[in-house]
């Protein structure tokens, strides 16, 4: 069997306000070895050492890099809350392959099928499938299983698809159109979905 890789959101989570200092640092110029400089220069995302703030900046880097888009980069810098919060869980996707087929695979196909539920029991059953279809998936801890099940339900509660952390329903949302138009303009057809988007209007 194939590795799914990406369980590494366990350590690097949602960074919604890191990703918005690194994406304005990438919007004034700068390169991934001068963002890094620059954060840990500074400080700039408060972190209480030198390594914590490096090895953050470098995950925000990565995800720029991966997502590939100005468009989202500028959204997550810039955006209204919800606008940016959607555009950093986009540039997950397009970094973790876990983050992505969790979006598509279980939020997306629940929105489509206007199925809402999405508690304890199904991000279980969720779990179960991807051990039983990766490798790398059957073979980790418990204790990291539930830290990805946190995560992953972390980042729907940042975008306002889960109302808390003890909702079991999704939340239907309205992307932000800006969001939108930049997933569309990468051809990025597949991602629609998980965004409760079946296309384009």
């Amino acid at each position: 069997m194939a590795n799914l890789e990406g369980a590494c959101i366990t350590r690097e989570q949602f960074l919604l306000r890191e990703m918005r200092v690194a994406c304005q640092l990438r919007l004034d110029g700068l390169g991934n070895d001068e963002i890094v400089e620059k954060v840990k220069a500074e400080n700039l995302i408060q972190y209480p050492t030198e390594r914590m703030v490096g090895n953050i900046a470098r995950v925000c880097c990565k995800r720029i890099d991966a997502v590939g888009s100005d468009q989202i980069v500028r959204i997550i810098a810039s955006g209204m809350h919800d606008a940016s919060a959607q555009a950093n869980l986009y540039a997950m996707m397009c970094t973790y392959p876990l983050v992505r087929d969790f979006m598509e695979n279980e939020v997306g196909r629940r929105f489509a099928e206007l199925d809402y539920q999405l508690g304890p029991v199904e991000m279980g059953a969720y779990i179960t499938r991807l051990q039983t279809e990766y490798d790398n998936m059957a073979r980790i801890a418990d204790s990291t299983v539930a830290k990805i099940k946190q995560v992953l339900r972390k980042c729907l509660i940042e975008c306002g698809m889960l109302a808390s952390a003890r909702s079991e329903a999704l939340v239907p949302i309205f992307v932000d159109p800006d969001v939108r138009d930049a997933i569309a303009s990468k051809g990025d057809m597949r991602a629609l979905p998980a965004f409760n988007m079946l296309g384009v209007m």
